[in-house]
């Protein structure tokens, strides 16, 4: 209680949007709610009201809300009397209080701008009402038509009323003048003060913004350039904070909370003595302020704070810490943290706080991301390790059934019944496809071993070199191959005459009408070239675009195309291990186009 409201309001809806629940809240509460009106009709605010719920009938019958004219208040004498109304809200909220919790009021204060009022008066009386109702129980909220009121008098409004609710917000009038000094000899001094005050406020807050979205513009920049390694970003983020913290150093440290472990990871700055590698007790650091409480720690008088003998204050003389502790899934965790060896005057403000825990997601997801890869990968190592010893070691038995099959087939020499000849000739047969079957797993494990560094690699080469293998098989199905000038990519030269290779003679095997017409592009896209394998094939069905790439998935039966269901799975491994992509183009009639993605050379 003890309050004094202006409302400014734009409008029927937004003026009964904050006094409907005003008076619903002071009836809930079993205070007397009188309203005084000028303009607007009673029946209403008893709409409203009943609108919002409130018994309205039980309310008029105990006088619990009443409702009264500015003829009846304001003006009661004929014309406006300061004193007068003082003594009658005194009165009101004296005899109120005997029988109710306190006294609310809302009265329409139109009226003020007509019948001659002198407004320096009433605008002193408004100061005063202050001072009334700051010693008793009693609310007034008093209602102002925003766009009828002209500037001069809504800015002694603004300043004699301690709160406002304006566009739906309720605020604490930092322009409000308390009454001594309203009528004081300082009026002009204290007003002048005051504007100042906000001014530098603003120009204080605006600083901060601008520095504040300046350094998440940063941030953006550091972590989403896929240029930068870890821990190039960690050095940007170290230097990015040091500027946005007025700090000398950033760093990270490795942290075990259970067993009072620290060990310092990455630094960036000042370092002195604060190297990777140092081990120390975590209670000897500030980090137990940053540990446990889901939010940026600070400290800034480490003696007053109970860190005056911690070894990073004696012996490493830092005296100013903010930290965060990044929580690892699958551990070991993190506090990512920046410190100084100057005193700081005052905290961290929320803003830099909030700030430097954005840091420490970001340091959370990619730690969470590269353990996540490293499991992979090593996942991936043992499942190659496993396809190469397994596929080598199906060779010699699978040679030997081929072997002996063939030595049958040459000792019976047509002997044997027609149907055991054709039995052998299954046999063989079979054993030929899972020779290239085991052939073609070899070569899909081996891709990513004994990686050798990229080099520049002219595909226009490659495919002439490619065109010449496949002569034989272009020259029995006369079929036409042609290509766009190819540019030169960084890659495995071996690994890319691969698959172009297997692409091209995929282009042709599947065709089953007419010659085979195959074509290959080009085409830059940023730092990439995008290459492209068009053929006038039998086409693929769109919904098995991404089954294509599979191991051993075969979309056609052997009897209409002979394949192992490996050749694109390899194509595919080939181009993620140039950090590409590759993609299929269906079309059931007019052919198939396979693109992929290769780092443009130099």
């Amino acid at each position: 209680m003890n309050e004094h409201v202006a409302l400014l309001s734009e409008n029927h809806e937004e003026r009964f949007a904050a006094v409907t629940p005003f008076l619903k809240q002071g009836l809930d509460r079993g205070e007397r709610c009188m309203y005084v009106v000028d303009g607007t009709s009673r029946a209403d605010v008893l709409e409203s009201l009943r609108a919002a719920d409130v018994d309205v009938d039980a309310a008029l019958d105990s006088g619990a809300l009443t409702f009264h004219t500015v003829e009846e208040t304001y003006l009661r004498n004929g014309s406006f009397d300061a004193d007068g109304m003082l003594e009658f809200y005194a009165d009101a909220v004296e005899a109120t209080t005997a029988e109710y919790e306190a006294l609310r009021v809302t009265a329409e204060m139109g009226w003020v701008l007509r019948d001659g009022t002198d407004l320096e008066e009433f605008m002193e009386y408004e100061s005063r009402v202050n001072r009334l109702f700051r010693d008793e129980d009693a609310i007034a909220l008093c209602q102002y038509d925003y766009e009828a009121t002209p500037p001069n008098v809504l800015r002694d409004v603004i300043k004699t009323h301690p709160h406002l609710i304006y566009d739906g917000t309720v605020f604490h009038n930092i322009y409000y003048i308390p009454p001594e000094e309203f009528f004081g000899p300082r009026r002009a001094e204290a007003e002048a003060e005051q504007m100042l005050a906000t001014l530098l406020d603003r120009a204080e807050t605006r600083t901060e913004l601008d520095a504040h979205q300046s350094s998440l513009r940063r941030l953006n920049e550091i972590t989403a350039d896929p240029n930068r390694s870890f821990e190039g970003k960690l050095e940007s983020l170290f230097e990015l904070g040091r500027e946005r913290f007025g700090l000398e150093l950033g760093a990270m440290a490795r942290v075990d909370v259970g067993a009072d472990g620290f060990e310092v990871e990455h630094v960036g700055g000042d370092r002195g003595r604060f190297e990777p590698g140092v081990e120390l007790s975590l209670s000897e650091t500030y980090c137990p302020a940053a540990i446990g409480n889901g939010a940026a720690g600070s400290v800034t008088e480490p003696e007053a704070e109970g860190y005056g003998d911690a070894v990073v204050r004696r012996e490493f003389g830092l005296r100013t810490y903010l930290g965060t502790h990044v929580e690892v899934d699958g551990g070991p965790d993190r506090t990512f943290f920046f410190a100084s060896s100057e005193p700081r005057t005052g905290g961290f403000t929320d803003a830099e706080c909030t700030f430097l825990k954005l840091m420490g997601q970001w340091v959370k997801g990619e730690l969470e991301r590269r353990k996540r890869e490293r499991a992979l990968e090593a996942s991936n190592e043992r499942l190659e390790q496993f396809a190469y010893a397994a596929s080598h070691d199906l060779q010699e038995p699978l040679r030997m059934v081929s072997s002996y099959l063939q030595l049958v087939e040459r000792r019976t020499d047509g002997d044997l019944p027609e149907e055991c000849e054709e039995f052998i000739e299954f046999a063989v047969d079979g054993a030929d496809r899972m020779r290239n079957m085991i052939d073609g797993l070899l070569a899909y494990s081996r891709v990513g071993t004994g990686e050798e560094p990229f080099e520049p690699v002219d595909l226009e080469t490659v495919v002439a070199d490619v065109r010449n293998d496949l002569g034989l098989q272009i020259e029995e199905i006369d079929a036409t191959i042609t290509a766009d000038p190819l540019p030169t990519v960084a890659g495995d030269g071996g690994q890319l005459r691969q698959l172009l290779q297997n692409l091209l003679d995929n282009a042709m095997e599947y065709n089953c009408e007419g010659t085979p017409e195959v074509h290959v592009s080009a085409e830059r896209t940023g730092s990439d070239w995008t290459v492209s394998v068009r053929d006038d094939g039998i086409g693929i069905d769109p919904d098995d675009a991404e089954r294509v790439f599979d191991v051993f998935e075969r979309l056609h039966g052997r009897k209409c195309h002979e394949g192992t269901g490996i050749g694109l799975a390899l194509c595919e491994r080939i181009v993620e291990r140039h950090d590409g992509e590759i993609w299929v183009e269906p079309g059931r009639e007019d052919g198939t186009t396979v693109s992929f993605t290769l780092p443009a050379a130099g």
